[in-house]
């Protein structure tokens, strides 16, 4: 079945406009085979492709994908395993100050970066102005890249969109990264500082 995601939903009159492969088509509330949720832009959904009376394209027995937004067992697995490596970075950055410090910043910091996807995603519905992606990817950087990954999940925003998606990933590998190297005595950066030195030698 063909999917796509809702950009136009007018909750009053109760139609929209999904965006599948490329073409826009129009979605009606009756078309819904299952209506446990409304429809809201940002939501993907699979449907079957119809026509209209006058002949124009529209999507017919659409469903809702992951009831539009859900955070799964496997995804709260990864995220601990994601936050393995740091977790123990925290602990050895004891030494040099308490480990109580590092865990309250980190909880704030993803806590507030939750929000600041919540607040995005709502002034998305009511097309106010959004929170601009460098801010949410500042706060990401800064630590709170565990709060947006339960954002992106439980809220499904920002989790679609190719480019974001990448910038973001680059930051959580960067965290694994110095982490993990951290814990092993910074030898990956001593090595790789090396082989550069090489290089430009």
């Amino acid at each position: 079945m063909p999917s796509g995601h809702i950009t136009d939903w007018n909750s009053k009159r109760g139609f929209g406009f999904v965006e599948s492969e490329g073409a826009r088509i129009f979605v009606h509330w009756k078309d819904f085979s299952k209506r446990h949720k409304t429809p809201e832009v940002g939501d993907r959904i699979q449907f079957e492709l119809g026509k209209d009376q006058e002949g124009r394209p529209c999507a017919q027995k659409a469903a809702h994908v992951n009831d539009g937004g859900r955070l799964t067992s496997e995804n709260i697995f990864f995220l601990l395993f994601l936050i393995g490596a740091p977790t123990c970075a925290i602990v050895q950055l004891a030494r040099f100050a308490p480990a109580a410090f590092f865990s309250v910043y980190a909880l704030a910091i993803s806590a507030l970066t939750y929000f600041a996807y919540a607040w995005d995603k709502n002034r998305a519905k009511k097309k106010g102005r959004r929170e601009p992606e460098q801010m949410l990817h500042l706060l990401e950087l800064l630590g709170g890249w565990p709060g947006a990954f339960i954002a992106q999940r439980n809220l499904r925003h920002k989790c679609s969109k190719l480019s974001y998606q990448i910038v973001f990933w680059l930051i959580v590998a960067g965290y694994q990264f110095a982490a993990i190297d951290y814990l092993r005595d910074w030898r990956m950066t001593e090595q790789v500082t090396h082989e550069f030195k090489k290089i430009l030698n």
